[in-house]
């Protein structure tokens, strides 16, 4: 009940009042890893990085094959710039749960900023290939490919995602800079315009 409130409050944005909750399930049940992994996800919200870390840990040594444990870990992490780690964690969360697309998403985001752009561009294809209306990783294939020089292939992606999300802000601009890198300078003002309209 206590680890419960705790995710009631920090659905209302009351993320001290949930760690309190969340201390007090651990206090009364010290074995009980979601309530670690609640207590992680209310830390990294407070952008407490470290100790979110920790708490997923501690989740995961109570169970070990907790796979958005090892997932929320890896996104602490990447947040914290420690990207082979997290890689290591997005690892992790497949092994035990390999359908896990946001895994892979993710595990590409930390691969690109590493400059591993083409196995970032395959983990990217895998979460489309499991989650075909992944708008998110749809964007993202479309920055690897960016980098990579494939400005075609790049604007056809944040097509993709736009089709799947038609108000994607992000994807309308990042469609604006690959199609001024192709010289198509009218039709990326119009995305520009388009992303600057949604947000």
């Amino acid at each position: 009940a206590h680890s419960n409130r705790g995710n009631a409050l920090q659905e209302l944005g009351q993320l001290e009042a949930a760690m309190n909750s969340y201390d007090r399930a651990i206090e009364l049940q010290p074995d009980d890893a979601q309530s670690y992994y609640n207590r992680g996800n209310a830390l990294q919200e407070l952008g407490q990085l470290e100790a979110a870390v920790n708490s997923y840990d501690r989740a995961i040594e109570l169970q070990p094959d907790y796979a958005q444990a090892y997932y929320n870990r890896g996104n602490a992490l990447q947040e914290l710039g420690q990207l082979e780690a997290a890689v290591n964690s997005y690892d992790q969360a497949i092994q035990i749960q390999p359908d896990f697309a946001e895994a892979y998403s993710n595990r590409g985001n930390a691969l690109q900023e590493l400059d591993q752009l083409e196995v970032a561009l395959e983990n990217y294809s895998r979460a489309i290939e499991l989650k075909p209306d992944y708008t998110e990783a749809y964007s993202n294939r479309g920055n690897a490919l960016q980098e990579l020089g494939q400005l075609e292939a790049a604007v056809n992606s944040y097509d993709q995602a736009i089709q799947l999300q038609p108000d994607y802000a992000q994807a309308y601009s990042n469609r604006g800079i690959a199609l001024r890198d192709l010289g198509q300078l009218e039709a990326a003002m119009d995305s520009y315009n388009r992303a600057i309209e949604l947000n």
